[in-house]
């Protein structure tokens, strides 16, 4: 199974789909995409948060750069969750993409990043 996905396919995931931004609640509310139904869950809240989640649901994880989300992705197939991928690129991606962002971006965004150039549509 390919653990990642293009920003430009969020729109063709099944319904039910659960988003979560693994960003801290600090960059989560700075700045933001327009995804809808995204919700933040902080890859340092993790050890507490998991148990609440259905191990078997369909589950994209969203970060800044793609880099936390992958490692956060990781975690959760090591306990054991079936469908979990993450966002290559992440946000700076998804913002590469054209795709709407809100807020102000943290100043990673402005950097020059070696991104995964399969994501090119």
């Amino acid at each position: 199974m390919e653990h990642s996905i293009c920003p430009t396919t969020i729109s063709q995931l099944p319904a039910g789909t659960l988003l979560l931004d693994v960003r801290e609640k600090f960059e989560y509310n700075t700045y933001r995409s327009s995804i809808e139904g995204l919700e933040n869950m902080p890859f340092s809240e993790f050890d507490q948060a998991l148990p609440s989640l259905d191990k078997s649901r369909a589950i994209v994880l969203f970060c800044n750069n793609g880099l936390r989300s992958q490692t956060a992705a990781r975690f959760m197939r090591e306990r054991g969750f079936e469908n979990v991928r993450y966002v290559r690129g992440g946000l700076v991606k998804w913002q590469q993409n054209g795709l709407e962002m809100f807020g102000s971006p943290p100043d990673v965004i402005s950097h020059s990043m070696s991104l995964d150039k399969d994501c090119s549509s």
